[in-house]
């Protein structure tokens, strides 16, 4: 069962079913929400004349419903009734995201409205700002008087954070005192658990990140923030970098702090050993204090990277409920460590959130970049050997194909991969 909260409306707004994360998320109860109008459900806000829900919320489903294509509302305010209080209203902040349900055949029937309640990190932002709001003077908002992108995915990683810190608490019966609705509960006391104190702990490390990501030049992005504050707050790390993996396909540096790091990592793909690779093949984080030691499981690894003054390398994978995608490595430059950087597991977890909660953004369009890159790549290379013509000839021929189909390049190289060697003249 998904922890993240989800409501499903049918095309005339009506609420047809609600999972129990929303019910949380909202404090509301199955009873008061199934068959319910939305609107009469979560009215706006009365006190706040100048109060957005409502209308923003319609023009999403609306645009939903009339091109198919999800939607995003960013960051949106939306008081919600105070169950305990009635006529009263709890200030709420969410990052909604809305997308087309069909039938069998294509047709609509309603559409899945997807919340994360990132209310605290939110209203942290605000005070920190010194004017009580998120200001465009300092870069965070966009031209649409939105969170930039880069701040929207901390905000949501975060949210993603909390909320899987609650389940945990949950899941444990175990309440933190003076956490709140915001940090959630933690894990204490058995094997395994996370403590109170390192639950709050975590919680200012990814306030820490989120602010750093809001100060990140444009271009950047949410792992190289978690990336950078590595770097600073974790003595003896002089690198860090975000790789992701992909079982035989092209491997993506997603963040990197340094040359000298992007060297060291790149030395794991030169020799096909390492501790990045070992740690996405087991799933299990591979923590080597003193690199330069005879019984080193990768020799040609360990010598090269000795050969740049590594001296050390800890990496993290960064895994789902049920499969690695990728690492947080460390580097330190010079004689070995006696032990690992305190909290570098907490960023392993902070990076392994917002690379999920970004999947299926820009990390997910520069993976598939990287994949057509490497396909066209192929392709040019079986058109070279086959047809014995220069590779500037085979990418010629291949773009000069591609467009008299209307094909994208990307497709058609993996077409002509299929086909080994493709029927062509030259």
């Amino acid at each position: 069962m998904t922890t993240a909260p989800y409501l499903l409306l049918d095309t005339d707004f009506y609420i047809r079913g609600v999972n129990p994360a929303y019910l949380r998320a909202t404090g509301r109860s199955r009873e008061e929400l199934i068959g319910a109008f939305m609107f009469d459900a979560f009215p706006d806000n009365p006190e706040d004349t100048g109060s957005t829900g409502v209308r923003n919320l319609t023009a999403s489903l609306e645009r939903v419903m009339r091109h198919g294509d999800p939607h995003d509302m960013g960051i949106q305010r939306y008081d919600i009734p105070e169950p305990q209080s009635p006529g009263g209203f709890r200030i709420k902040a969410w990052s909604p995201v809305n997308s087309p349900l069909t039938d069998a055949h294509g047709r609509l029937v309603g559409v899945l409205h997807h919340v994360e309640d990132i209310t605290t990190v939110y209203e942290s932002l605000r005070h920190a700002s010194g004017s009580g709001a998120l200001d465009a003077g300092n870069g965070a908002l966009d031209a649409a008087g939105q969170p930039t992108a880069l701040l929207r995915g901390a905000l949501r990683a975060l949210a993603f954070h909390q909320r899987a810190a609650r389940a945990a608490g949950l899941a444990a019966s175990v309440d933190l005192p003076g956490t709140g609705t915001g940090t959630g509960a933690g894990v204490g006391g058995g094997a395994g658990g996370v403590s109170g104190a390192a639950l709050v702990r975590r919680d200012a490390l990814w306030h820490g990140i989120t602010h750093a990501a809001r100060q990140s030049p444009p271009g950047s992005g949410c792992l190289a923030a978690v990336c950078d504050c590595a770097v600073r707050e974790l003595p003896g790390a002089d690198a860090a970098v975000i790789t992701l993996h992909g079982n035989g396909a092209q491997d993506v540096q997603l963040a990197v702090t340094s040359l000298w790091g992007q060297q060291a990592e790149e030395l794991q793909w030169i020799t096909s050993s390492g501790p990045s690779l070992t740690a996405f093949a087991t799933g299990e984080p591979v923590l080597v204090p003193l690199l330069d030691q005879p019984s080193s499981n990768w020799p040609l690894f360990t010598d090269a990277a000795c050969r740049i003054g590594v001296g050390a390398a800890f990496a993290y994978p960064l895994s789902t409920a049920t499969t690695t995608v990728g690492t947080l490595t460390l580097y330190h430059r010079g004689e070995g460590l006696s032990k690992p950087p305190a909290d570098a597991e907490v960023f392993a977890q902070i990076a392994a959130a917002m690379l999920l909660a970004d999947l299926k953004g820009d990390i997910g369009e520069r993976v598939r970049a990287t994949a057509d890159h490497g396909d066209i790549n192929a392709a040019i290379g079986v058109l070279a050997a086959t047809q014995h013509i220069s590779t500037n000839d085979a990418l010629a021929w291949l773009r000069s194909t591609a467009r008299a189909r209307a094909m994208p390049l990307a497709d058609f190289a993996r077409e002509v991969l299929a086909r080994r060697p493709p029927e062509a003249s030259f």
